[in-house]
């Protein structure tokens, strides 16, 4: 009975704990982006200590109440598209999953969480979340063009700039699907060590997960990234309208991933082997932000070293 009781208050106080976080997405602008992807660590955390039940409940009251505080569609879309990945990453700490294992699950329940919101925000609230967030974008070039000329930009400057900008949104629009599947494994990695930093306060226990220069990509990722390479030009040359074409950006995207992580992986152990300044190391992750040629050097570094198994992780597992 003591043990139902304590459930009962703990699960209570992460659910406001829900709440306040959803009220400072909502109402701080800086701090509410960050806070919004951290949103599922109270249902994370009340799934750890107290099981699934206890978890589905408190995500339920914390929607319920943001409904009310707050509006039906911001709960909505909290509840759709973190809720879910909160309540599997929770089962899956309580069951001590280990972390590569954990990953998987939690980064399942984030693509079935976005296709989920995706879908209902159709089929129940008549919406389209996609389109909503390019209206938005296309309002802001609006705004844009305006603030350019107030600064006395011609304009033919000012529709060169616009154009560039309508490009690369273009572009999102055609990778939206692949960026989904990128960011459901890092925002499940989030969520997860976050939790994990917290339930260690609380004398919780994980296995940590393999140290990161020992990372490695599947190798038959390096197919699909070499076939899209060839189908983008083609399709891109002779049907850029086409479906296959958004298809193959969209794997080489997604391989393209993979294969930077391989390649900062390759980078950081090079640095820790050859006893390197760890800067060196920094600085290239760094670059890859900020100069895009420099991005598909990484990826080259990446696919070399699943070639070539520069090094040897492959030939240590198979002795």
């Amino acid at each position: 009975m003591f043990r139902k009781t304590s459930a009962m208050v703990e699960s209570g106080i992460l659910a406001a704990i829900a709440i306040v976080m959803a009220l400072i997405s909502m109402y701080i602008p800086v701090v509410g982006a960050f806070v919004n992807f951290v949103w599922p660590l109270p249902i994370i955390i009340c799934g750890m200590r107290n099981g699934l039940k206890w978890s589905l409940m408190s995500l339920i009251v914390a929607g319920i109440i943001i409904a009310i505080i707050i509006s039906p569609i911001q709960a909505f879309f909290l509840v759709a598209i973190f809720g879910l990945m909160g309540i599997i990453l929770g089962e899956c700490m309580r069951r001590h999953f280990p972390p590569m294992k954990l990953m998987f699950f939690g980064s399942i329940g984030a693509i079935l969480a976005l296709i989920i919101n995706v879908v209902l925000s159709f089929a129940v609230l008549g919406i389209n979340p996609i389109e909503m967030m390019f209206t938005s974008f296309n309002q802001s070039l609006t705004e844009l063009a305006t603030y350019y000329r107030e600064q006395g930009l011609s304009e033919a400057e000012i529709q060169a700039a616009l154009q560039g900008y309508t490009d690369m949104l273009g572009m999102m629009r055609i990778i939206m699907p692949g960026a989904f599947l990128i960011s459901a494994p890092v925002l499940a990695f989030i969520n997860y060590w976050a939790a994990k930093k917290i339930l260690a306060k609380l004398g919780e226990t994980f296995e940590p997960f393999p140290p990161f220069t020992s990372l490695q990509v599947p190798g038959w990722v390096l197919w699909p990234y070499g076939l899209s390479l060839f189908a983008v030009t083609y399709f891109y040359l002779n049907a850029k309208d086409s479906w296959m074409y958004n298809l193959s950006v969209n794997v080489q995207t997604v391989t393209s991933f993979a294969l930077v992580l391989q390649g900062i992986c390759l980078i950081y152990w090079f640095v820790e082997h050859k006893k390197k300044p760890a800067w060196w190391a920094h600085l290239a992750t760094g670059l890859m932000f900020f100069i895009p040629l420099f991005s598909q050097i990484i990826v080259y570094v990446g696919a070399f070293d699943i070639v070539f198994d520069y090094r040897k992780i492959r030939s240590k597992r198979l002795r």
